[in-house]
Formats: structure tokens, sequence, C-alpha cells
């Protein structure tokens, strides 16, 4: 069957919502890469599952929190910081 598995990756911004379809199963491994891979898409609180369309049901999830997802990121500098104010 075609496009078997439905894998979503999204946050509360439903513009950086991203869909993967694939063939074969996506494990949990597999799905914490893909979701580190366009971990730089996201902002806050990531969750992750895949859909099996055949038996209609979710068979992996995964959730990164706000404190994981922006770990890296350089902070953005306030007004007062820069001088500004």
């Amino acid at each position: 069957m075609r496009n078997r598995f439905r894998v979503e990756i999204y946050d509360s911004n439903k513009l950086n919502d991203l869909t993967i379809y694939s063939d074969q199963g996506v494990d949990k491994d597999y799905l914490t890469e893909m979701v580190f891979s366009n971990l730089s898409r996201f902002n806050g609180n990531v969750k992750a599952y895949v859909y099996d369309e055949l038996k209609k049901i979710k068979t992996v999830a995964l959730f990164l929190p706000e404190s994981v997802v922006n770990k890296d990121r350089p902070r953005l500098l306030t007004k007062v910081e820069i001088g500004l104010i």
C-alpha cells in the first residue's frame, strides 16, 4: 500500500506543520531523527506522531518541550539590552 504511514510534526503555529508520508514503518528512533533534523522550523513545544493509514491508529508519538527546542538558538536581545531605552 502506497503511503501507508503518515508522520505529523507540529507546534502551536499552524504554518510550521510538517507532514511526511512513508511506505515503510517508522520507529521511535527514526521519528526522533526526523524531528531533530527539522527542529529549526519550529518554536515552542513540538509534537510528532506516526499514523498508520491501514489500521487507523497512531503507532509512535514524540513530545519535545520548549526548553529542548530552543536550547541552541541564540536569544534575541531586548531594547534595554541593546541600549535603545
